[in-house]
């Protein structure tokens, strides 16, 4: 509706724009019924003493032509034409003008139709705006003098005709000074007209905000629960809500793929979904305090630990079951035991290194100072002593260097001339038996968006740990350096191999977790912080088993798309 009256205005209150116009053809039904029981009741009066008494003919034609013009105004709403406002008023016209004629050819003022009049004005009052529906009033009011005034007329001239009084205006004045009565009737209608106007509008304004006010609350409710539910839907964790008799209310995406569930949400019992988490949900109910198992759903799929609650309020009854993941959640816990493992470190540095530098001191004092005639067994022992002062020193640095690392600051690198830089920095600085060197770059090109200095401490922990535990007994230390370009899926690599045993199947599934060693000297750090540091610059680190023999360990660097120059 885009009235730019008043009225429009004064009907933007009302919630549903629908609202007025079954309002409006309640009124016709109303009306309509109204026309009909007024024709009745005028064919059985036969005297005319109610109806039409002083007119009969003026009123059966005002009385028809009510009907027609409702049944008119009927058809007019059902084809919304014209507009509401329009229509409106000229239903306002309609029963003024019709209404006040049968009151005239009632009797006027002592016509028991004049409440018809009241109804109308105030019933009009409840689409009309308030300016409308006082000038409705004071029309109908208006129309009411003009009837009574045509009636003291009409009675003066039969005066005079009959030769018992003046014609024309002088008697008009005579019967209006002799007629107290009368204006206090008037009077009365006057303020009736006005005062069920006022009252009715007050009431459809209150209705109409007390409406409007409910709709928003409901629409809020709606729109709350929606988001709700679309909160729900997209949780990491499964969500489940069952009833008192076990049947599925709610069933989120991520619980659907977790029991493996692709038939209707509906209609689905609980021990239908997954028999064991219905078993473990009547074993909770039996035993709130039981602590839940974890269990596998569906082969193939991780083992899920739920949770059991029951719900508040209306649906006390009804129980929430959250799904976790035990990977996910082991490996939650593995974070958190890590960041309280740094801020732990990041706080007791400082006052181990203290100690331990001191008694880094004290043992090479107590080594220059012996002379040579000490034991083998005294030099074993300092030597002991001093080996495990450097790997307790190795281990603080590297726990403080996992906790403390910087942000990666990727750059577009050249991986062929960084290598070579790299392999004879490592070569010059390595300690031990020499190592045969190997690299290969295709193509001559390749570029790798990686922090530089990240890169390097990653790749001397994987060159260091191939030279480690890489090397078979009496052989030479080899380590092949091997970078390529995998073009399906459009990501550089860079692989670090070795010809050594390769790692024992039962330690892959350990390999790249903190403080896991093979070595009785190392710290178990150094593969966890590669595989970190490989993650913060959107690469991968995974470990390959050759079927030659030995191991490699391949990183995956980002896609060359993404890098920064060509994003």
């Amino acid at each position: 509706m885009t009235d730019a009256s008043p009225l429009a205005a004064s009907l933007a209150p009302w919630p549903d724009h629908r609202h007025p116009w079954r309002v409006l053809r309640a009124s016709h039904v109303y009306r309509l019924t109204l026309a009909a029981l007024l024709l009745i009741a005028f064919e059985l009066d036969e005297q005319n003493r109610l109806f039409g008494k002083q007119h009969p003919d003026l009123f059966l034609e005002a009385a028809l032509g009510y009907m027609a013009l409702t049944v008119l105004a009927m058809a007019g709403s059902h084809w919304r034409w014209p507009r509401l406002a329009a229509q409106i008023h000229l239903q306002m016209l309609m029963d003024l003008v019709t209404l006040t004629i049968m009151i005239h050819a009632s009797g006027g003022l002592n016509s028991s139709l004049n409440s018809l009049l009241i109804t109308a004005v105030a019933a009009n009052s409840i689409l009309l705006p308030l300016l409308s529906a006082l000038l409705a009033a004071a029309l109908g009011f208006f129309l009411l003098i003009g009837s009574w005034l045509t009636n003291q007329w009409q009675a003066a001239e039969a005066l005079a005709r009959a030769g018992r009084g003046l014609g024309g205006w002088a008697g008009l004045v005579e019967r209006l000074t002799n007629t107290s009565d009368d204006w206090l009737r008037l009077g009365v209608l006057g303020a009736a007209l006005f005062i069920a106007t006022l009252l009715t509008y007050a009431l459809a304004e209150r209705a109409r905000r007390s409406e409007a006010l409910a709709r928003r609350r409901t629409l809020d409710l709606l729109e709350v629960a929606e988001l709700n539910q679309g909160i729900i839907r997209h949780l990491q964790n499964g969500v489940v809500v069952v009833d008192r008799a076990g049947q599925v209310l709610l069933l989120n995406d991520t619980a659907r793929d977790a029991l493996g569930w692709t038939g209707a949400e509906t209609g689905i019992t609980l021990n239908g979904l997954s028999p064991p988490l219905g078993r473990q949900l009547w074993a909770w109910r039996d035993t709130p305090g039981l602590e839940p198992q974890a269990f596998r759903p569906v082969e193939h799929r991780p083992e899920l630990i739920p949770r059991f609650t029951r719900l508040s309020g209306l649906h006390a009854d009804n129980i929430l079951i959250l799904l976790d993941d035990s990977e996910q959640a082991a490996e939650r816990l593995q974070q958190l035991k890590l960041a309280a493992l740094g801020r732990l470190t990041a706080g007791i540095a400082h006052e181990i290194r203290n100690p331990l530098a001191a008694i880094s001191h004290a043992a090479q004092l107590l080594q220059e100072s012996v002379s040579a005639s000490v034991s083998a067994s005294d030099r074993r022992l300092m030597q002991i002593l001093h080996d495990n002062v450097q790997r307790a020193n190795r281990i603080i640095t590297d726990v403080l260097d996992l906790a403390r690392r910087d942000r990666g600051k990727p750059e577009r690198l050249m991986l062929a001339p960084w290598l070579e830089d790299f392999s004879q920095e490592f070569i010059h600085d390595l300690d031990g038996p020499p190592v045969e060197w190997r690299q290969t770059v295709q193509p001559d090109s390749l570029t790798v968006n990686f922090d530089p200095h990240q890169l390097r401490q990653v790749l001397w922990n994987l060159c260091i740990n191939a030279c480690q535990h890489g090397v078979r007994p009496g052989a030479t230390r080899r380590i092949d350096l091997h970078a390529g370009l995998d073009y399906r899926r459009g990501r550089p690599f860079l692989e670090v191999r070795d010809a050594g045993p390769g790692v024992a199947e039962e330690n892959i599934a350990k390999l790249f977790e903190p403080f896991f060693t093979t070595r009785a000297r190392g710290t178990g750090l150094g593969l966890y912080l590669a595989r970190e540091l490989c993650e913060a610059n959107r690469a991968q680190l995974q470990y390959l088993p050759l079927a030659e023999g030995g191991s490699c360990f391949r990183i995956t660097f980002a896609p060359l798309a993404s890098t920064p120059e060509t994003e």
